[in-house]
């Protein structure tokens, strides 16, 4: 068996958000996979509302199908909230993981009550939609925003590393959860300051994409094709 490729593609066609991306993933890449970080050539430059998730999910979908067929053995989602995540799945047989998804499988294994940590206010009621749909229950998780776009984010990442640690103080106090999921690929390579701030366990959500990905790949594993994911049939779009 060659080396194991992963395509992690981030929805967004901001450059320095993939560069964070891959940096993070650098330190936690297993061995023998080859790990690719790539963008849109064109899209949103953030992921800001479901508009933006739609957008941006068209060109993901082209992307996927072209990995497929460059020999990639697996498909990281990078955005938090796993925008085309249900379409993805269809349109190939090899693995497709959302961070998202993947974080909450973790947070679940490892805490009674986890905290979800997001950029903007708006972006609060996108992520409790998408957990419900998961099927987790209200009593296991909390999600609170720092005030920040993503583009905010992104041009300042120590402010938004301090305004982490301080929402997560005062909500830890309130909720009593047990684990951070940081909640935007934006957050990505902050978790080991954090956890020392914070002294509870956080998880990167592109760390747990990519290594949750690879283990489905190491297990033989992919999204079940005989519903739900079948693949769809080709019309002509006009």
């Amino acid at each position: 068996m060659g080396m194991t490729k992963i395509l992690v593609i981030n929805p967004n066609t901001n450059p320095k958000n993939t560069a964070v991306i891959a940096k993070a993933i650098e330190p936690y890449k297993p061995d023998g996979v080859e790990v690719d970080t790539v963008s849109p050539d064109k899209g949103p430059v953030g992921l800001e509302s479901y508009y933006h998730n739609y957008l941006a999910s068209v060109n993901v979908h082209n992307r996927i199908v072209q990995a497929e067929k460059e020999g990639y053995d697996g498909i990281v989602i990078a955005c938090y909230g796993d925008p085309g995540i249900e379409g993805a799945k269809e349109l190939v047989d090899i693995p497709v993981v959302g961070i998202t998804e993947a974080s909450y499988a973790l947070a679940r294994m490892l805490s009674t009550k986890f905290l979800v940590v997001v950029s903007a206010a708006t972006a609060v009621p996108r992520q409790i939609r998408y957990i419900k749909s998961l099927g987790i229950p209200d009593f296991q998780y909390d999600v609170r925003p720092i005030g920040l776009t993503v583009l905010g984010v992104m041009s300042d990442r120590m402010s938004a590393k301090d305004l982490i640690a301080n929402n997560c103080e005062i909500a830890l106090k309130e909720t009593g959860s047990e684990l951070i999921v940081m909640g935007c690929s934006g957050f990505s390579g902050l978790r080991a300051d954090l956890e020392k701030q914070l002294n509870i366990p956080i998880i990167d959500p592109v760390v747990a994409g990519v290594q949750v990905c690879n283990t489905l790949i190491q297990m033989g594993l992919a999204q079940s094709k005989v519903s739900t994911y079948k693949t769809p049939p080709v019309f002509d779009i006009k």
